[in-house]
């Protein structure tokens, strides 16, 4: 079949129209990963049994104080940094474990150690929206492989 200059100009006009209708999907789901990631960062338990904090439940808030936007704060008072540039450091190496660990496996460690919880999976879409709200955090920050919390 014989391609005209009209055709060729409607083909492209659909792939823009198509374009700009993927990048308002994709940045409403971004959004709403965020969204979710936050609401989980603040309330979900993970299925942890143990009570700390005045009888609370604890969550990623417990000691990720301000949404992991401020410096939090262990059960045992030790001091600890903010996330805001965790999505930028990661991978790191991890001398607890002897090994370069991913975001999505010190999430793992922190919910299974810290909150005595049951991690989300890799790849699941409740580690999606973790990673995407962590990655919020750091709006603007240079990427800094292996470098320091702040």
């Amino acid at each position: 079949m014989k391609t005209t200059p009209f055709k060729t100009a409607l083909g492209v006009a659909a792939c823009l129209a198509t374009g700009s209708a993927f990048a308002s999907v994709a940045s409403q789901a971004l959004s709403h990963a965020v969204h979710a990631g936050a609401k989980i960062f603040n309330t979900d338990t993970f299925g942890s049994h143990e009570r700390s904090f005045h009888g609370q439940r604890t969550t990623c808030a417990t000691c990720h104080i301000n949404g992991g936007r401020t410096a939090g704060r262990l059960p045992n008072g030790k001091t600890i940094p903010s996330l805001v540039n965790a999505a930028a450091i990661f991978p790191r190496y991890n001398p607890h474990v002897h090994k370069v660990i991913t975001l999505e496996t010190q999430i793992r460690m922190c919910v299974r150690n810290g909150l005595l919880g049951h991690p989300p999976a890799y790849g699941s879409r409740t580690m999606a929206d973790l990673v995407s709200y962590l990655g919020s955090l750091g709006h603007g920050q240079s990427v800094d492989i292996g470098g320091p919390p702040r």
